[in-house]
């Protein structure tokens, strides 16, 4: 079979289960497989595919018609022009979630902190932990899971981009492990209404649910996490979160109860849906 023609017929076959980016899929598969990049299989769609690699195609498709999410048939995913290995046990970096790093990286052009003191909470894979660690060569980031599998990967990661010296990995709850205060505390929570659960996605539902769940109203993580970082954070510094789109009035009210005399805006993502909110505790310093 030509390269080209398993392109065709692996895309008509992701197009039956719904995918909008078959062919993308389609030829994210055929790469991983062959073990080459974009422009080298669109430059060999003429070559043939020899019957071991026709047969790992079938295998890796079947996968993914049976609903196993693309990067983790892959084993990797993009996340800030960076790649990360990712596997059944942590959440799959996504785009949106982006916007926390790029919120982070701005806020420490801002500040004139003489130690840059970063945590990442819930970091599961490491992607917010590494990809802020690479931009800001001067922060020292602490890495927090509470899953022992998570931060097996989340220790890939930061070895695989060379900043294993500066993202350091705790095992707790939140904030818990934490014995100092932190410039800037980040975290992409699980914040999704436990009885929306079963509705998402079945892709979604691959992932863990303890990356997912946010109690009964989605917000019960997020309210710990404030509390607890009210006695983290570092005069002046910062607290970022994502958020379900659904939820900012009501993670704005909690931030406003939580830290009354901080500034508190909701950032949007590319798609114009509210993503995060930021708690900008400068502001308590003023005056």
């Amino acid at each position: 079979m030509k390269l080209g023609e398993a392109l065709s017929g692996v895309s008509e076959q992701l197009v039956g289960i719904g995918s909008h980016d078959a062919r993308i899929e389609a030829e994210v598969i055929l790469c991983h497989v062959l073990g080459i990049d974009r422009a080298v299989m669109l430059r060999d769609l003429q070559e043939s595919l020899i019957l071991e690699q026709e047969d790992l195609v079938a295998t890796l498709v079947k996968r993914r018609l049976e609903g196993e999410p693309l990067s983790y048939i892959t084993g990797n995913r993009e996340f800030y022009a960076l790649l990360f290995e990712v596997t059944e046990d942590v959440l799959i970096p996504r785009q949106e979630t982006e916007l926390l790093v790029e919120t982070v990286i701005e806020f420490s052009k801002r500040r004139d902190w003489a130690q840059l003191n970063i945590v990442d909470v819930g970091t599961g894979s490491g992607a917010i932990a590494v990809a802020i660690a690479v931009n800001i060569p001067s922060a020292r980031v602490t890495a927090i899971d509470i899953s022992q599998k998570a931060l097996k990967v989340a220790d890939v990661n930061r070895r695989l981009h060379s900043v294993h010296d500066r993202v350091l990995l705790r095992s707790g709850n939140l904030l818990e492990p934490l014995t100092g205060e932190m410039n800037i505390i980040v975290s992409n929570p699980p914040y999704i209404p436990e009885g929306e659960i079963e509705g998402l996605q079945r892709e979604v539902l691959r992932e863990p649910r303890v990356a997912l769940d946010g109690g009964p109203d989605g917000l019960i993580v997020i309210r710990d996490l404030l509390r607890q970082a009210k006695s983290k954070i570092s005069p002046g510094g910062i607290v970022v979160f994502e958020i379900d789109p659904t939820q900012a009035r009501k993670t704005s009210q909690l931030s406003e109860k939580m830290f009354p005399d901080a500034s508190i805006t909701v950032l949007d993502d590319l798609s114009g849906a509210h993503r995060a909110v930021v708690i900008d505790t400068s502001a308590c310093t003023k005056g």
